[in-house]
């Protein structure tokens, strides 16, 4: 069981005035970032046992900078919406009515640029060898395009079938564009419904919202800024006046809130979660490029939907974000049972591969901080939970 603070009184005191520290310090962190060039940054961490969370801001809210950022901003949280389809597809699983092992060609038809037997748990970890149709993608478009199902396909077809299913991991965009369409052939209900009524409104997510012609509060958006690559020669483009994320689909076209994205994660490691999947449905297949990963801003450990990153000596399980204007992540520690999730806003330029590193080693910087943040936070409700008799026998633990 997560330790909790909470349980020796005496000790409140001195927890709450180092997550006041750590707040200080992660706060300079998020200025330092934003003197980089950076629009904004926020953060928001939840340790048990913490009285209220450790929120950090720093920035303002759009380019204008009109008005501080307040860190309750909605925001597109990228390639964190796999999660979401991830979690749909184990919600099937686990209710029998598809199995890891089937092949995805049994359920949705006509997918290109992969093995006709490439397996449901090949397409959660990203061993399929499916061509990536954000890799056909080389410029920042404008105008914005509106893409479909149909669309996207095309596009990985013309990056073409990368290897043979379950040879190696390669994270990949395409794998959960088909794996939402599974879902949505096999239940017969479009991927935003199912997303409301099997993940969103039981863990009374409100702030969170599919991106895809949804009428989502765009007013209450964090604002993030692209510049097209092909001869564009206006002011920088409002991300959240766009028509839509179809260009990302199911990959990362959800826009939420940092509390929503804890309610999720917290919700990995509560027992009798109300919408069935736990951390040990997501955190299983796990494929590990071993030394393979072509950029070093891909994740090296996957699951099933979920990204594992070693920090501060714990296995962290969650999932980062890139879209046009934004970088963000939310990750959780099954020991402690903390999490934290963060966004950072910016204005994206140059071609697709590049806006994803312009920043990139601050942004990790600034993840791993917190990932550090919990850690000492839940090794000090380590402290305050024991007895002084037992504490030396906990050294090494």
């Amino acid at each position: 069981m997560p330790s909790d603070a909470s349980s020796r009184p005496g000790k409140m005191p001195m927890f709450a005035a180092h997550a006041d520290r750590l707040r200080a310090r992660l706060t300079t962190a998020a200025a330092a970032i934003v003197r980089q060039g950076l629009i904004g940054v926020a953060a928001r961490l939840e340790v048990p046992g913490l009285a209220a969370p450790i929120e950090v801001v720093s920035g303002h809210r759009d380019l204008d900078r009109s008005a501080q950022l307040a860190g309750s901003e909605l925001y597109a949280i990228a390639s964190q919406s796999k999660m979401f389809t991830a979690a749909m597809v184990l919600r099937l699983v686990n209710d029998g009515v598809i199995a890891l092992s089937d092949h995805v060609a049994r359920y949705v038809p006509d997918i290109p640029a992969v093995d006709d037997t490439a397996t449901i748990e090949q397409f959660l970890n990203h061993t399929s060898g499916i061509g990536n149709f954000i890799h056909a993608m080389t410029v920042l478009p404008h105008p914005w395009p509106h893409m479909s199902y149909g669309d996207l396909m095309a596009l990985a077809k013309m990056h073409g079938r990368q290897f043979p299913a379950g040879a190696r991991l390669d994270y990949n965009n395409t794998d959960v564009v088909v794996l939402a369409r599974l879902c949505e052939l096999v239940v017969g209900a479009p991927r935003s419904d199912l997303f409301k009524r099997y993940l969103f409104a039981p863990l009374a997510m409100t702030d969170t919202y599919v991106a895809a012609g949804e009428d989502w509060p765009r007013t209450r958006m964090a604002r993030g800024y692209y510049l097209p690559s092909q001869g564009y020669d206006g002011p920088p483009i409002d991300v959240a006046t766009l028509p839509d994320f179809s260009i990302a689909s199911a990959a990362g076209d959800v826009v939420s809130s940092l509390p929503d994205m804890l309610r999720w994660a917290r919700s990995l490691v509560t027992d009798g979660t109300p919408t069935g999947i736990s951390l040990k449905d997501v955190a299983a297949s796990v494929a590990e490029s071993n030394g393979l990963t072509p950029n070093w801003f891909f994740p090296r450990a996957y699951g099933r939907g979920v990204e594992r990153w070693l920090w501060a000596g714990r296995q962290f399980w969650g999932h980062r974000g890139s879209f046009f204007g934004y970088h963000s992540g939310t990750f959780l520690d099954p020991i402690s049972g903390g999490a934290f999730s963060m966004f950072l806003t910016m204005c994206t330029a140059g071609s697709f591969m590049r806006f994803m590193e312009l920043q990139a080693h601050d942004y990790m910087a600034f993840m791993e901080s917190c990932a550090h943040a919990i850690v000492q936070l839940s090794d000090l409700a380590d402290d305050a939970s024991e007895p002084s008799h037992a504490r030396g026998k906990a050294v090494g633990r």
